[in-house]
């Protein structure tokens, strides 16, 4: 049997709101499509995306959603 292994958690300061954007975004959703699943404006979610990156010290969506697979 393969042992699972456990995942570090992501760090306290990333916000609940923050982390379902981050699951969405490891989806591969646009933004666009984030935004209409969460009720939320295109420009909102562009800003927690933006906020994402600078708080994790990440560059682009691609990590971030390697990120979130590693962490989340």
């Amino acid at each position: 049997m393969l042992k699972e292994e456990k995942k570090p958690p992501l760090p306290l300061e990333v916000s609940a709101r923050e982390r379902e954007i981050l699951a969405h975004v490891a989806e591969g959703l646009t933004n666009k499509e984030i935004a209409s699943r969460l009720f939320l404006s295109e420009g909102t979610v562009r800003n927690y995306v933006t906020a994402l990156l600078e708080k994790l010290q990440l560059r682009d969506r691609t990590q971030l959603a390697i990120y979130y697979l590693n962490h989340g």
